[in-house]
């Protein structure tokens, strides 16, 4: 059967089954056909190898690389030539492997960069940490050294006080031991002598070698003839004995008694005085110890109120006993300058404006009013130390024999 119909056939079928429903002229509506989402054209492009990530480990150990004794090599009938080029398809497993083989050795230079980076900077670090421990060696030795001084100071110091101490008691315990030596209970051992004759009657003496020695200081002149006397003041820590060697003035200053070596010396009268006869002035010399002993107490004597408790004193020679009366003491120091008051070189006076222009330059130094006085032909005795006001400071104390 032959089933070819021509189009007007074709129209009238279907116009008589579907009626008005269909135009003849009028085409069915073409749907939009959505266009494909154009792929892009995957080019045979190699991919990158991404590269590990490069972790501070240690440095796999490098296996030496065995040289190729063909600069060419057949792999799959593929060569590969020493000038390191790679033939074959772009995505080829030759090319693949090739590139991976690169990478290793990329990967094993940067490590061994990183290493040595690493090397480096601990290296920096080492040195630093070299160098701050060296400061804080250097540091903690400087502190140490100090330390050591610091100990090695305060044990001498320590050792020196105590030395010094000692040996100030030492010579205390040696002046009580003369002061044994006195005999308190000799005949006229009390009596003050005023210069007469008859003043000294009571008292006994005795000759050694060829000396008048009142017989309570014989034994004490007998052990060392260069002893000349006994001071004392009554409330005070001076009771000494006094020395006198007119060829050497300061044997006594660092000497005790009896010549050995002693901080505290002994009291020395100047050279060119005389305790006998006596001279017009008898300067007497002696240390201001700073534990109060010798001639300490002495400063005292700038408040008006001590000068009035202790206004008198003793100085008993080995042919006398004197009480004397304080009427001056004074801050002074000795200097060069002509204008200076030189103290210690009134001995004698020529005369009698000689002699009470002493008095009244001692008197004016005092810093308080002192009523009693003295006058020409009266024997006087000063005392002398140091003091630490100026750097050649003395305190000087000045009394008169007492004439009853």
């Amino acid at each position: 059967m032959d089933n070819d119909y021509n189009k007007d056939e074709i129209e009238e079928i279907l116009k008589r089954y579907m009626g008005d429903s269909y135009k003849a002229d009028e085409k069915p509506a073409e749907k939009p056909v959505e266009k494909p989402a154009e792929k892009p054209i995957e080019e045979p492009i190699e991919k990158p190898v991404e590269k590990p990530v490069e972790k501070p480990v240690e440095k796999p150990t490098e296996k030496p690389v065995k040289e190729e004794k063909d600069s060419k090599l057949s792999v799959k009938g593929v060569n590969r030539t020493g000038n390191g080029v790679v033939s074959g398809a772009p995505g080829s497993m030759l090319a693949k492997s090739s590139k991976v083989k690169v990478s290793k050795v990329e990967l094993m230079k940067r490590q061994a960069e990183t290493k040595k980076g690493t090397e480096k900077a601990n290296k920096k670090v080492t040195k630093k940490a070299g160098k701050s421990k060296k400061k804080k060696t250097k540091k903690d030795m400087i502190l140490n050294i100090l330390l050591v001084i610091f100990i090695v100071t305060f044990l001498v110091s320590a050792g020196y006080l105590g030395m010094y101490y000692y040996n100030i008691h030492k010579a205390q315990k040696s002046f009580e031991s003369l002061k044994d030596m006195i005999k308190d209970d000799a005949p006229g051992a009390d009596v003050i002598s005023y210069g007469t004759e008859t003043d000294a009657s009571e008292i006994k003496y005795v000759d050694i070698n060829g000396v008048k020695v009142q017989e309570k200081f014989a034994e004490l002149y007998a052990s060392n003839n260069d002893f000349i006397g006994w001071l004392s003041i009554p409330g005070t820590e001076i009771d000494y004995p006094v020395m006198h060697t007119p060829r050497d003035e300061e044997f006594y200053l660092h000497k005790d008694f009896n010549g050995e070596k002693s901080a505290s010396g002994t009291l020395f009268l100047a050279a060119k005085c005389d305790a006998i006869k006596p001279s017009d002035n008898v300067v007497i010399y002696g240390h201001n110890m700073k534990a109060g002993t010798m001639f300490h107490d002495l400063l005292k004597y700038e408040t008006e109120d001590y000068y009035k408790e202790h206004n008198t004193f003793r100085f008993d020679t080995i042919q006398g006993n004197y009480e004397y009366e304080v009427i001056a003491a004074f801050r002074t120091e000795i200097k060069g300058e002509d204008n200076t008051f030189k103290y210690y070189e009134f001995i004698n006076a020529k005369d009698k404006d000689e002699f009470d222009e002493y008095v009244s330059k001692v008197k004016s130094k005092t810093p308080y009013k002192i009523e009693e006085t003295a006058e020409y032909g009266d024997k006087l005795v000063t005392l002398s130390t140091c003091a630490y006001h100026a750097s050649e400071g003395r305190y000087v104390v000045v009394a008169k024999r007492k004439t009853k």
